[in-house]
């Protein structure tokens, strides 16, 4: 097995094929969309605890290298932007919808300030990046998750004790609280009782960079879909 190469092997490790390799599948969706960054913007909505906060970002780039280093990524990790919305004022307590709503508003200038021009000088759009189509969350349950419930690197958290919300920004609800021919078949959450409640629990190590790269199908997320409180990922069920 020392020599082993695969089908259709990465050039940045020839013993993982192109498809299975993070980087290169990242790096080729950016370059298709002739974008020259991508990552997931993380907004903070908890600030009771500093040091714990510290902790959280530590953590979050060393799964994220450690992630990139098993392909010997480190040159599309070095693209990535880390993108950080910390504003007590506006963002202590923020539910999902407003920090949706904040996204779909930054995103209307970001892109063009971020990505260069197309050719013949159009204006850079969003592709299919997940870049401009998720956000994060950092809430004070999901922060405790992933400081005191999740070990610390090198261990892994096999058990997806560790987690952080990733919000769609299509989602919008179909349910109608004054419709009274409507069954509630889920419990509420954020006063959403439908089964799609617009945003998942994403394991901490992998969200940055596996479910970058899974959510750039643009299906990945319907069909990695489970309703909070599940963590969507391993066990692959409902």
């Amino acid at each position: 097995m020392k020599n082993f190469v695969a089908k259709d092997p990465s050039p940045r490790n020839p013993r993982v094929s192109t498809h299975n390799s993070h980087p290169d599948r990242i790096e080729a969706a950016y370059q298709a969309d002739r974008h020259t960054t991508w990552g997931y913007v993380i907004y903070r909505t908890t600030y009771e605890n500093n040091a714990d906060w510290t902790e959280f970002m530590r953590r979050l780039r060393v799964w994220a290298e450690d992630s990139m280093g098993l392909y010997n990524g480190q040159d599309v990790l070095d693209k990535m932007s880390w993108t950080i919305f910390e504003d007590k004022e506006h963002f202590d307590g923020a539910d999902t919808n407003t920090i949706r709503d904040h996204f779909l508003s930054w995103i209307q200038s970001a892109v063009q300030l971020e990505q260069p021009q197309q050719p013949g000088g159009t204006p850079a759009d969003v592709g299919r990046s997940p870049r401009y189509r998720y956000c994060v969350q950092v809430d004070a349950e999901a922060l405790k998750s992933c400081v005191h419930d999740a070990p610390p690197p090198p261990d892994f958290d096999r058990d997806n004790q560790g987690w952080v919300k990733l919000i769609d920004k299509t989602w919008i609800c179909e349910w109608d609280p004054e419709d009274e021919d409507e069954e509630e078949e889920y419990d509420s959450i954020e006063g959403v009782t439908e089964r799609h409640v617009g945003w998942v629990r994403c394991p901490f190590p992998s969200v940055m960079i596996e479910y970058y790269m899974r959510f750039l199908d643009l299906n990945g997320y319907m069909v990695e879909y489970r309703r909070p409180p599940a963590i969507i990922g391993f066990p692959w069920n409902t």
